[in-house]
This record gives structure tokens, sequence and C-alpha cells, in this order.
């Protein structure tokens, strides 16, 4: 550690929770807030038990793929392709499935943050065109592509942890100013799925966009980077329960947003964009301006780990440490950064933002049970845990994990298929 990060108590920050804080960025996202608000305005607090089942489930994850990142020095794909039969098909297969998933992410958190810009522009100053969307795209896309190209490691954990901090308040200030009933908040820890169209699919997306494949290999990938291992141990569960803590605050915060105005007024939306036209009236300029700074701020910061994840994951397949300067680096942040600019253009009857969100997130619901199985495989590999193999505490909580894992996958499934059903003619 450096002689800063020593003196400096922000750098001591960093150097402590730098992985939680990619986990923060990457999981509370436009995805995020657009399914939570859309539950919160359809449902009000019902689906509180998903977010908290979600984290709970979240957290034995990341603790399962950190404890063999700690133990062996070694990434979970590359362990896949190195220590499983068919070893490198199945990995290859997690590789391009979560890359895929990720780039369907990019085309909607871009369009939406994009609206979501547009939409408070129009709301602040009463102009809108053609020029002004334009404007905000090329700009937005061009910082980004700025920060990915050369920026360094130290330095997007700290960009990410402002754009946390910012995302963060803006979502909790709102919250207490929105808060419904504490009782609905209790009573929606009771599980029950709405038999209502597209219920299904939320839930799943719901779960995906907390409890996804994509961060739990982003988490082994930091700690390596990071050079963390089994003498850290501890400040990794601390970091761990930190952003898993942060995950479930924030997530009920756009919740209760949506619950204590729309839900209460009978207006349920299912963008977030929707949100920002229809909570004006109900909830005031102030609140209104609280709320678009949180998701822009939880839009950008999602966005880089988005685009990060796959050169991360080749690296992770290739055993390679992370190098924003390598080729297919740098060719997987310019294909990102060509979608993001072309995402707000996209007909919507042909990509449309919040439905690719929320697949998105089904998507990694559908192959999270994949991951779950192969940790809890991984972690009971004596050859290479050696002492640190699970034991019965460890195995219980994996194998719940892969339950949880497959239920949802079941809800992704269903809730695409009904999806599907209802786009077919009659």
């Amino acid at each position: 550690m450096t002689a800063d990060r020593r003196g400096n108590p922000f750098g001591r920050l960093l150097a402590f929770l730098g992985p939680g804080l990619f986990l923060i960025g990457y999981n509370i996202g436009t995805g995020s807030v657009t399914t939570m608000a859309s539950a919160g305005s359809r449902w009000g607090m019902s689906l509180t038990w998903t977010v908290l089942l979600s984290c709970v489930f979240t957290y034995i994850g990341l603790l399962a793929f950190s404890r063999y990142t700690l133990v062996t020095g070694d990434t979970i794909l590359y362990a896949i392709r190195r220590r499983f039969p068919w070893g490198p098909a199945i990995g290859l297969f997690l590789l391009v499935a979560v890359i895929l998933a990720e780039f369907a992410g990019i085309t909607g958190l871009m369009a939406i943050i994009v609206d979501l810009i547009l939409e408070w522009i129009r709301f602040a100053t009463g102009l809108y065109n053609g020029a002004i969307k334009l404007a905000v795209t090329l700009v937005l896309s061009g910082m980004l592509f700025g920060v990915l190209w050369r920026g360094s490691y130290a330095f997007l954990e700290t960009l990410l942890s402002l754009l946390v901090a910012l995302m963060g308040f803006s979502f909790l200030a709102t919250a207490v100013v929105l808060v419904p009933s504490w009782r609905a908040i209790l009573a929606g820890l009771v599980p029950q799925v709405p038999r209502e169209p597209d219920a299904a699919l939320l839930v799943a997306g719901m779960a995906g966009t907390t409890f996804s494949s994509a961060i739990l290999y982003c988490r082994s990938i930091t700690l390596k980077h990071k050079g963390w291992s089994i003498a850290d141990r501890r400040r990794t569960h601390v970091d761990t329960l930190v952003s898993v803590t942060a995950m479930f605050v924030l997530s009920i915060a756009v919740m209760i947003c949506a619950a204590g105005t729309l839900f209460v007024a009978g207006r349920p939306i299912e963008a977030a964009v929707d949100m920002v036209k229809t909570l004006e009236p109900l909830a005031g300029r102030f609140a209104i301006t609280l709320f678009v700074a949180g998701i822009i701020g939880a839009g950008v910061s999602s966005l880089i780990p988005t685009i990060l994840i796959g050169p991360w994951l080749i690296a992770d397949y290739t055993n390679r440490p992370i190098d924003p300067k390598s080729t297919s680096s740098r060719i997987l942040v310019v294909v990102a950064i060509v979608i993001a600019v072309g995402a707000p253009y996209f007909p919507p009857s042909i990509a449309k933002p919040v439905f690719l969100m929320i697949l998105t997130m089904a998507l990694l619901a559908v192959i999270l049970p994949f991951s779950t199985i192969a940790i809890t495989v991984l972690l009971n590999q004596k050859e290479y845990m050696k002492e640190h193999r699970s034991g019965p505490a460890m195995n219980a909580a994996c194998f719940s994990a892969i339950g949880f894992s497959l239920v949802m996958s079941y809800y992704a499934i269903r809730g695409l298929w009904e999806y599907v059903q209802n786009m077919l003619p009659a």
C-alpha cells in the first residue's frame, strides 16, 4: 500500500472497500432502478422478500467465490476451464452467455440514461429536440470511452466511489421524503408472486439484477487483481457485508420511492423515465431532482463495470492479468461504445430499453445455476482447497444458493415464455 493511501482516510477506505465499490456500482444501475421502481409502483412493497433473499444469497455467493480465489489465487472461469470435465466448453459457454447478456444490458442502460437526462432537461428548462439528444449521447459516450480506454483500476475505484456516494445520498434522501408505512414494508417480507402478466419475469429480473453470475465473476477477478489472499479473509467478509447491505438498502429505497407515491396514487409505471414524468406532481421538484441525480449516478456507475465485464471475463478465462490496453480489451470497449452511441436511436419495436434491461437480468438468472453449482464443486476439491475445503455450514449455504438460483431460473424461463406467448398473434 502506498504512503498516500496510508495517510489519506479516503485512500484507506478505497484500499479496504475497493472490490466492494465495484459490486455496488455494477449492481445498482438503471436495471435495478427500473425493476424496483416498476415493482414498487405496481405492487407496493409486496416484493420486498425478493430483494432480501437475493441479497442473502448474493452474500453467500460472493463469500464462496471470494474464498476460492483467496485460497488458490485462481479466478473462477479459469478454474472451471482447468478443473472440470468438459471445462473449456462449460467455461466458454458461461463467458459468451454473460458477455451477450451484458451487451444487451448496455443497450438498455444507455437508452434509459439518455432518456432520463433529456426528461430532466425538459423538466428544468422546457427544452427538448434532436440536437440536444445527440449532444447528450455523444458527450456521455465520449466520457465513457475516455475513462475506459486509458483508465487505471485505481482511477476507476475513485470514480465509482464518487458515483456510488451520489447515488446513495440521492436515493436515501428521496426515500425519507416519500416513505410509505413501515408496516407495508414488513408485510412485503412474506413471499408471494402476484398473479398478473409479466410478474414472474419481473421477479426473476429483480433477483437477476442482484444475484447474478456477472457480479460473482467480477468479485473473483477484482480480488485477484488487488492481490488479496487468505490472510485478507476477515476484511473480505467485512467488504462483502458492507456491499450487500448497501445493495439491499438502495434497492429498497427505490421501491419506497415508487410505492410511497405511484402505488398509492394507482399509477403503475414500466420505466424509470415514466416515474420521473409522473412523480413530479406527487412529490415535488426537490424529490424529482434528487431521484434523477441518483438514477444518473446509478446508470453511469453501472455502465462502467458492465462494459468492463467482457475484457475482465476474457482475462479470467485465459488466466491473464487485467490490462485495459490489451487488444481484446480495447476491441470490446470500442464495440460497447458503438452500441452505447446507437442505443438511444434503436426503434422501441426492435429494442425496448426497459424490456432489454429486464430481459438481461432474467437471462443472467437463467445461467446462474451453472455458476452456483460450479463454485460448490470447486470448493469441495481437496486437492486445491486443502484444509480450506468447504465444511458442512458452507456446503449447506451453497446448496441453498443453488436451490434459490434454480427457483429464480424457473421464474425467468416461465416469464420469458409468457412474454413470447403474449407477443405471438392470437
